[in-house]
């Protein structure tokens, strides 16, 4: 629920002398900004004295706000409380692993399970809540901000109490619990609810299935805490939108998403060193909301008390800005407007320096303002086009986090994104929840957990005529994490039409070579597999000598030839199983095969560092073209149409400047 296009900054008044802020919010003005978000960091302001509550100072900049024609995004400040409440009340502290509490000093380093504490934030929430609630600067309201950044688990006494309800609710019985966890093995049997603890240090390793459930509890007890503050506003002034910014660890956020009006994210590419790589959480942001929103939009350098990154050369902010309005947002906010000369941030540079003074940053700023306001009012609801989507869940991921056996080879879904975005391919990221209708292609590589709900939903896509892309180890769990006792990939064997005779781990080091019909070699890595074909076909074979996957008693026949990657015709459609993971190299051979298979081209042809994102409109289609090279780059195959950022007719060929951007409208 992002009503119109929003341009803005992060401020924080707090920090400063009421004669800077007044000028600061003339110069926020005329820089064509038209919002700020504020208040997520002041609950030392608003409740100096338990109970005792003031607003004068954000009163008074709303005021200004009002005068510029500023509107305003208040952030809920319950991630980071002044000093009386850990004095006052130690119990509402997060504790390590090691069961040692945290103190005053830092952020983030309170519980969401502490009585005291939610009581603490509801009153805070509360407040502000009934003080603001006829005010009509308010566009929005953050509720907290980044949870679980820094620290995405706890263990105070609390929490324990927390787990032992979380699981009374979700299990019932001991004896299903019991059953869930498998508990017969190394004798962990449980005859008491409080008996059962959350992980803790140990002679050897965990119970994996409480793993699990610890990151399905930590999420939950999130949700629940946004929950909390949102119902607090929402009985205030039910049209507020609410949103929050970021997907942490330990969080769900296709649950999380649900509860938001909007979904926000804070983008820093210099945390990354490939723009393939920051591209990715913006393709995660549109997957859990379009329109989404950038509330934290790097400008200048970040740093903190043990790093400082790199500052951004000529035309990246401008380029990191249209990267993030490209993927999908509709409002945006740099962090931040003045760099804070004091604390632990006063190496996290924004758009203005120390010294206050005008400078690239704010050049910048200004030209991305003009251009994102001269264009087409469709364009802002255009949503990307379809083709390609890799299948995200939340289950998965975190065992794969905790437990992770076998993948050695990274993280594969950020491998199909990279091959994707270099082949100049629309692709998203859907989850298990989400409509899935309007894909040719679902890739869903090493999903162990699968449940029957997932298998019939598979089937239905490839029955209707899509591709599936799936991997080794796939379908090899249940939802308790309990290995699966038919023949891999068990529940999957008829939509896969194979069954998988012997598997392997490989070393760090280590890789197997298939390759395909047409002579085409692929590098399997980290785990591999050997395929037995029962009505699926062979797209790639082995192409190795040694006798790791032989399938002879005595391991005397060697690899070669056996089956590596298979196809099955299903319904309309059909699943390609790949007996391994792959690396950035493999998924793109891939690729290459599926795009000839199903006719698939790229709208355009150009080099790997031009970023493509196309968005369709009711009446026009929109090409965003970004240069991520320091070297220009002409790009080929641009349908007839019209550059809006320099209102040129273009066809055919386009060059683009070093770390340029263009975006072509055309039918």
């Amino acid at each position: 629920m992002i009503d119109k296009l929003s341009y803005g900054v992060c401020f924080y008044p707090e920090h400063w002398p009421w004669k800077t802020v007044v000028d600061d919010i003339r110069r926020i003005r005329d820089c064509g900004f038209n919002y700020v978000r504020i208040g997520e960091g002041a609950w030392w302001y608003f409740e100096p004295e338990e109970g005792k509550y003031q607003f004068d100072l954000f009163d008074k900049v709303i005021d200004e706000c009002r005068r510029a024609g500023l509107k305003v995004i208040f952030g809920t400040p319950t991630y980071c409380g002044p000093a009386w409440i850990g004095h006052k009340y130690p119990e509402v502290y997060r504790w390590d692993f090691q069961r040692t509490p945290m103190k005053h000093g830092s952020r983030r380093n309170y519980n969401y399970t502490s009585p005291k504490y939610l009581e603490l934030s509801d009153r805070i929430v509360t407040a502000l809540a009934q003080h603001y609630r006829r005010e009509k600067q308010i566009i929005a309201w953050q509720i907290d901000n980044e949870f679980n950044c820094h620290m995405d688990v706890s263990y105070a006494p609390t929490d324990t109490l927390a787990f032992r309800e979380w699981l009374r609710a979700r299990y019932r019985t001991l004896e299903k619990l019991n059953d869930a966890w498998g508990t017969k093995f190394w004798s962990q049997v449980y005859s008491a609810w409080d008996q059962i603890d959350l992980p803790h240090p140990s002679a050897t390793y965990n119970n994996p299935t409480q793993l699990l459930d610890e990151t399905r509890f930590i999420s939950d007890t999130v949700i629940a805490y946004y929950r909390r503050q949102a119902d607090i506003l929402r009985a205030a002034n039910p049209k507020w939108p609410l949103t929050h910014n970021g997907v942490f660890g330990n969080i769900d956020g296709s649950e999380l998403t649900k509860q938001l009006d909007f979904f926000s994210h804070d983008q820093y590419p210099m945390f990354w060193n490939h723009w393939t790589a920051f591209a990715q959480p913006l393709v995660q942001a549109r997957s859990l909301s379009f329109p989404y929103a950038v509330l934290e939009q790097q400008s200048g350098p970040g740093g903190q008390m043990t790093y400082l990154l790199r500052t951004a050369r000529d035309g990246e902010m401008r380029l990191w800005a249209h990267q993030s309005f490209a993927h999908g947002a509709k409002m945006l906010s740099y962090f931040c407007w003045r760099t804070c000369p004091f604390g632990t941030e006063q190496h996290w540079h924004g758009l203005l320096d120390h010294d206050g003074r005008d400078n690239s940053r704010i050049a910048a700023a200004r030209q991305i303002g003009r251009e994102i306001n001269q264009l087409p009012a469709e364009l802002w609801d255009a949503a990307p086009e379809k083709s390609f989507a890799v299948l995200r869940d939340f289950d998965n991921e975190t065992n794969d986090r905790r437990i992770n056996t076998y993948t050695k080879s990274g993280w594969e879904p950020g491998h199909w994104l990279t091959a994707l975005f270099k082949a100049h391919i629309p692709v998203d990221e859907v989850w298990p929840v989400s409509d899935w209708a309007g894909y040719r292609v679902l890739i869903a590589p090493h999903l162990k957990i699968i449940s029957r709900d997932l298998v019939a939903r598979y089937t239905a896509f490839v029955e209707k005529g899509g591709t599936l892309i799936i991997g080794a180890q796939s379908a090899t769990k249940d939802d308790n994490l309990h290995m699966r006792t038919q023949p891999r990939p068990a529940l999957l064997r008829k939509l896969t039409g194979i069954e998988i005779a012997d598997w392997s781990s490989l070393k760090p080091e280590e890789s197997r070579d298939a390759q395909f019909e047409n002579g085409d070699s692929i590098t399997l890595v980290g785990f591999v597999e050997r395929i037995k074909l029962r009505g699926a076909l062979a797209l790639a074979e082995w192409h190795t000598d040694d006798d790791l996957l032989s399938g002879a008693p005595m391991k005397s026949a060697p690899m070669r030839s056996a089956p590596a990657i298979s196809v099955n015709t299903f319904g309309r459609g059909r699943v390609i199983y790949i007996g391994g993971h792959l690396a950035e190299a493999g998924c793109a051979a891939v690729l290459k095969w599926v795009l000839s298979e199903l006719d698939i081209s790229a709208p355009i042809e150009a080099g790997d560092e031009v970023e493509l994102i196309v968005r369709r409109g009711k009446k026009h289609r929109y090409l965003w073209l970004l240069n991520h090279s320091t070297e220009p780059e002409v790009v080929n195959n641009v349908p007839a149409g019209r550059e809006l950022l320099t209102d040129q007719p273009v066809k055919g060929t386009l060059k683009l400047p070093p770390r340029g951007v263009a975006i072509v409208m055309c039918k």
